[in-house]
């Protein structure tokens, strides 16, 4: 159930993250700081599918 938790959290996180991105980029936020928080975003993705394949893993 733990997992489950973390997934809904994980979610919540990229989804804000996601927007924050978004608005970085229109508003013309200097490219480094953009990729920087592109990068935090793609770890959080990432992170969120080791844990889905774990969580599908488990199921079987």
């Amino acid at each position: 159930m733990g997992n489950i938790y973390s997934l809904q959290e994980l979610k919540k996180e990229i989804e804000d993250k996601r927007i924050k991105l978004n608005k970085l980029v229109l508003a013309d936020v200097d490219k480094e700081d953009i990729l920087k928080f592109s990068n935090e975003l793609d770890k959080l993705i990432d992170k969120y599918y080791i844990y889905e394949l774990n969580k599908n893993r488990a199921d079987d």
